[in-house]
């Protein structure tokens, strides 16, 4: 089991910032995993969430692994941020394990790459979204605040969502090679660090 760098905030009940509560105090922050093999990528969109508000970014982990030896013995949290490509390991093959061990848990998978196959799959095996790397993290935490956005299980493989890959990614049916795949971490990183600072 992987220690995450990030302790977990008290409480494990399902928050939600989506409305406030009757008695006027400030709704409860979601409370967010992110798992992804990069550690540079997950504290700086840990900080960035966090930065938001209404995101408590609780932990993180190296691995869907690491992530599902937590979960078997822990209640989930409100959201999990999970990348695709995680060296040997496949978030999308995480996906209806994490969905098995805590259905209430937003799984939104959170990757470089646009795929059709993989998003239909995430979809189709359990998760709320496929987000890109490089949209705007505001429109992420947005997406992490409002499940009521998710869309419906019966129009996965109706629905079309553009490509926003680099020119060189034109075909989004193939996976990414490493020099594409190097090109698109490094103008991720980029993009976070300029929202960190």
């Amino acid at each position: 089991m992987e220690k995450s760098d990030f302790t977990e905030a008290p409480g494990t009940g399902v928050a939600s910032s989506a409305s406030s509560v009757a008695d006027g105090t400030t709704p409860a922050s979601v409370r967010v995993w992110l798992v992804d093999d990069n550690e540079a990528v997950r504290k700086l969109v840990a900080e960035v969430l966090s930065h938001i508000g209404g995101i408590e970014c609780a932990r993180h982990f190296s691995s869907p692994d690491a992530l599902l030896s937590v979960l078997a013995s822990q209640p989930g949290p409100d959201v999990i941020l999970l990348d695709v490509q995680m060296g040997d390991r496949n978030g999308l093959d995480a996906v209806r394990p994490i969905k098995s061990l805590t259905r209430s848990t937003r799984v939104l998978m959170f990757t470089s790459c646009y795929n059709r196959d993989w998003r239909e799959r995430a979809l189709h095996d359990g998760a709320s979204d496929y987000l890109l790397k490089s949209d705007a993290l505001e429109r992420v935490a947005e997406r992490i605040r409002t499940p009521a956005q998710d869309p419906a299980p019966a129009r996965v493989g109706r629905r079309r969502v553009s490509c926003a890959a680099e020119p060189e990614m034109a075909n989004p049916q193939s996976s990414p090679t490493p020099k594409q795949s190097a090109h698109l971490f490094r103008r991720t990183l980029g993009r976070l660090r300029m929202f960190a600072n």
